[in-house]
């Protein structure tokens, strides 16, 4: 009976199996993607670099990273979005934010996560200049 159940069960098994280990897969290529994107922004010379990600709650609907750069005057020099529910989400710029003030970006976002996760980056922002100051 249990080598019945071992033939019948071997399938699913192995497809379930495999569904995991191609998630693996494309996760990790996400994460490259993110790291690539992040290393290309910290070559800048100038600016500084906030990162804000807004989850959904239980993990259930669309995540949100971004990555924001602004230069010393506070206008946004680089403003790059990955939102989705997959992992094949990937990194888009989105030039309408681009040359604008965060308090003048602000209005123009359209959720609640994306306002959440762009307040995160600026915050990060404000914390670097604020500690370049001190020093």
């Amino acid at each position: 009976m249990r080598d019945y159940l071992m033939e019948e069960y071997k399938e699913l098994v192995l497809l379930l199996a495999g569904c995991w280990f191609i998630q693996i897969f494309l996760s990790y290529l996400q994460h490259k993607n993110y790291g690539k994107e992040i290393n290309e922004l910290k070559k800048r010379n100038t600016g500084f670099l906030g990162v804000g990600i807004s989850k959904a709650k239980f993990n259930l609907g669309r995540g949100i990273v971004l990555l924001i750069v602004t230069d010393e005057q506070d206008c946004i020099v680089t403003y790059k979005e990955m939102a989705g529910i997959t992992i094949f989400a990937r990194f888009k710029e989105h030039q309408e934010f681009i040359g604008k003030k965060p308090t003048e970006a602000m209005p123009l976002l359209a959720n609640k996560r994306r306002k959440a996760a762009f307040e995160q980056a600026i915050q990060l922002i404000q914390s670097e200049k604020n500690r370049l100051e001190v020093v």
